[in-house]
Order: C-alpha cells, then structure tokens, then sequence
C-alpha cells in the first residue's frame, strides 16, 4: 500500500496548468503562424529546392504540432502510473508515436531546407 501511495504522490507533483497551457498555445500558434505563411507565399516556379522558406515553415509548423503531442503524452503517461487500465497507456503510445512522427519530418524537413541553402551558396559561390 506504501508503494502506491507513493506513485501517487509522485504523480501528483505536475507542471502547472497554466504554464503548460501557455506552452501548448505557443507551440500551436507556432504552427498555425509558419503554415499560414506557407499557404500565402506565391508557388515556386521552379524545382523546390529554389524555394527553401518553404521546407523550413514546414519543418517549424512539423516541430510545433509536435509539441502539444508530447506534452499530452507525458500528462497521460503521469495520469496512466496510478490506473489499473491499459486504455490511458495505449493512447499515450499513440500521442507519443504521433508526435515523434512529427518531429522526425519536422527535422527532416529543415535539414533539407538547410542543404538547399548550402547548395544555393555553393553554386553561385
């Protein structure tokens, strides 16, 4: 019985709430800022990587739909230590796959805006 309350205690000692909402409207406001900007600047003309701004916006809007996702993820993970059931687990898997998911592409995607520019520099160095 000691042990469990234990965990609970443990549980119990979480982020605030509002600093963890303020975070999760940042990351989200983050996203909706890069991928608004991505829906309004003009279609590339030619190959994409002459338009590097827009994998990097990609990446930076990937990077914060990432953000919340991990964070409810580690708030189910903590609420899920004291349940008996595996259901509160298993979507906690999901959010947490969902959102390494996106931050791979995140990465992915400003990686390859950075070797568009370093190639850009290259060849008209």
């Amino acid at each position: 019985m000691s042990e469990q309350n234990n965990i609970k205690e443990k549980v119990r000692d979480t982020f605030s709430k509002k600093k963890v909402l303020l975070v999760i409207g940042i990351t989200i406001g983050i996203a909706i800022i890069c991928f608004t900007l991505i829906a309004i600047l003009p279609p590339p003309k030619g190959p994409f990587f002459k338009a590097p701004l827009r994998s990097f916006l990609t990446g930076l809007g990937l990077l914060g739909v990432a953000g919340p996702l991990f964070i409810v993820g580690f708030l189910l993970e903590k609420r899920a230590a004291t349940s008996p059931y595996f259901e509160e687990a298993f979507i906690k898997t999901v959010f947490n796959i969902f959102g390494v998911v996106c931050f791979i592409l995140g990465l992915i995607c400003i990686g390859l805006s950075i070797y568009a520019l370093v190639r850009w520099a290259l060849s008209s160095g």
